[in-house]
């Protein structure tokens, strides 16, 4: 037998060469188009997804202006579009449009709310503004103007309850150091009286040890950015997505400590914590069935970039976003993970896959639909780079909590 063995280990050796096994397939490939954009010179932004109470899902598209044309056209020319699905995300139907650069959707007593950001002259983004739809996203109020600055944020985590709600958004003033603010609204009364709300004051960006990257990296930028708001225990927590060397190190969050007290807002930088797609948007929620945090990332495969999978890209004209972008910006793998405190997390998979490192599909927002989660994306099909995408699509992931694993440990 043992003379048969090396002629048996060649054999299967040549089987798996011929048949190699199946990879792993995502949860949720097959998409729905929510919306195209045919404009080369624009871009979709970070898409919103809520859920109405008669189960139709509204979905908020920001289109905007390219990097090379930003300055001169984003105050004008940005648009929100709303579009709506009453069969489950499988088709799609515009029912207006918003002339703001974001925009982040949450659904109080019935009505649809809208926080959104005006275009910058002078900066990215002005103001944060709030508007009310009574019809579902079909017409809406006048805005009313909550904060005068420069904020700007898509749709991250929310923390709301039947008499106020909690949110953060980015104040662009700190420039690089740029930091978070918590803002607070007031649902018991009338949430379009700017009077209901509250904002706390911006921390600005506290640096990274320099001996967590390679000397030869000290060129690249750090920052946080897209903050979500979370409520653990009782405790809010603000979390940032963290470009560390220009995500050249992943895997990255940060935490501040927010409170809400008599004395008023307050904001203060806790810790850098490990988390898998720390380095690009990511978008936590919670699901009251389960009692477990959700989060939507992006995993990168070779974030010092060793392999160079751009140089065909580069070769053929193609423009990054930023040149020196290392391979932490990879967002081909849109990730589904899961959590019991909003630090540590486990993989539920992989939701989609873009074959090429110019596809993505990122800055996910996901939603419970009952036994699912409804998630709208921003991907790159057909556009001219991963960051600038041509489209938002839709992905249902059935059955999610069966994904997840018992993390309660049983009484002693």
């Amino acid at each position: 037998m043992h003379r048969l063995l090396p002629a048996l280990l060649t054999g299967l050796t040549l089987l798996t060469t011929v048949f190699p096994a199946p990879a792993a397939q995502p949860l949720a490939q097959d998409y729905t188009l929510v919306f195209r954009n045919p404009n080369p010179e624009f871009y979709v932004e970070g898409p919103g997804l809520t859920r109405l109470e008669d189960g139709t899902l509204v979905a908020i598209v920001p289109v905007v202006p390219r990097m090379q044309w930003s300055e001169e056209r984003r105050a004008t020319q940005s648009v929100v579009h709303i579009l709506r699905s009453q069969d489950g995300g499988k088709s799609w139907q515009e029912s207006s449009t918003l002339p703001y650069y974001s925009a982040a959707p949450f659904v109080h007593q019935g009505s649809l709310f809208l926080f959104a950001n005006k275009g910058g002259t002078k900066s990215r983004n002005d103001d944060l503004l709030l508007l009310r739809s009574q019809d579902g996203g079909k017409t809406w109020s006048e805005p009313v103007t909550l904060f005068k600055g420069h904020y700007w944020n898509c749709h991250t985590g929310m923390v709301q309850h039947p008499d106020k709600i909690y949110w953060a958004v980015d104040d662009l003033s700190l420039g690089k150091n740029r930091g978070p603010r918590l803002v607070a609204g007031d649902l018991s009364n009338d949430p379009m009286n700017p009077s209901a709300w509250r904002i706390s004051e911006p921390v600005a960006f506290p640096g990274i040890p320099d001996m967590m990257s390679l000397p030869e990296m000290a060129n690249l930028g750090n920052q946080y950015l897209e903050p979500n708001v979370i409520e653990v225990a009782g405790k809010l927590r603000v979390m940032c997505a963290v470009k560390f060397r220009r995500q050249a190190v992943t895997g990255i969050s940060g935490m501040l400590e927010a409170t809400d007290t008599p004395e008023g807002l307050g904001l203060k930088f806790g810790m850098y914590h490990a988390m898998p797609g720390g380095q690009l948007k990511f978008c936590i929620i919670r699901d009251d069935v389960s009692k477990m945090f959700w989060a939507t990332a992006n995993l990168p495969v070779d974030s010092l970039g060793v392999f160079d999978w751009w140089k065909g890209f580069k070769e053929k004209g193609g423009k990054l976003v930023a040149e020196q972008a290392p391979g932490g910006n990879d967002r081909r793998f849109l990730m589904l993970q899961y959590s019991m405190d909003g630090l540590n997390w486990f993989p539920a998979g992989c939701i989609a896959q873009a074959p090429r490192v110019t596809q993505s599909f990122m800055y996910a927002r996901p939603v419970v639909d009952g036994e699912d989660l409804a998630i709208i994306a921003r991907s790159n099909i057909n556009g001219p780079n991963h960051h600038d995408a041509d489209c938002a699509t839709f992905h249902r992931v059935k059955n999610f909590r069966s994904l997840a694993l018992d993390l309660v440990p049983v009484p002693e």
